[in-house]
């Protein structure tokens, strides 16, 4: 049986003919080269990266040619940044949002002793999504948030939130838009988070 493998990065052509095992070594040992070529290739030629697996029989060559895996993560990467300049909202840059309903968040927020700022960010998300219904809180608003109760606001704003993302598990920072609270930050909101009057 014999197989073919044919590569083209932009008219640097590779044709590879023979044992599957063989052909399937060889592009093991050049695809390291292949992503690499794919990265610095301008995203202005898309039909410039055809890149295929090896087939048997050489079948499907060039069915790849267009569905290049790195192109798509480009994008996705693009499409996050995109997403928080769309939005207008940076975690390092946070602004007040005047339209957000801060009337009953003294009586809220006043019902806990929070230890730190992790603890603060955490009543804040859960006010927005529990009491004024608001399906994604963004940092914005918790901005406006620890303006409205007082508290002193976090040098680094960006990290108190990759903080009490990665250090505490209480919320997933995936952009200033999107921190939904985990199971974890439900648990030490309802069972460990110290309350005023409490021991």
């Amino acid at each position: 049986m014999t197989t073919k493998l044919h590569i083209n990065i932009s008219q640097g052509i590779i044709d590879v003919e023979g044992d599957p095992d063989l052909v399937r070594a060889i592009y093991d040992d050049f695809k390291e080269h292949l992503l690499d070529a794919v990265k610095r290739v301008p995203a202005a030629s898309p039909t410039s990266v055809p890149a295929s697996t090896p087939t048997e029989n050489g079948e499907g060559a060039n069915e790849a040619s267009n569905k290049s895996k790195p192109k798509r993560r480009t994008v996705a990467k693009k499409k996050v940044n995109g997403d928080e300049n769309a939005s207008g909202v940076i975690a390092d840059s946070p602004k007040l949002d005047k339209n957000l309903d801060t009337s009953g968040l003294g009586a809220f927020y006043g019902r806990y002793a929070p230890k730190n700022n992790p603890e603060k960010i955490l009543i804040f998300l859960k006010f927005m999504t529990e009491e004024l219904k608001i399906e994604s809180p963004n940092t914005d608003q918790v901005y406006t948030c620890f303006k409205a109760t007082g508290d002193k606001i976090p040098k680094a704003f960006a990290q108190a939130f990759y903080d009490t993302s990665s250090k505490n598990g209480y919320i997933d920072f995936r952009t200033p838009t999107e921190l939904p609270i985990t199971i974890a930050g439900d648990n030490h909101f309802n069972h460990s988070l110290k309350k005023k009057g409490a021991e």
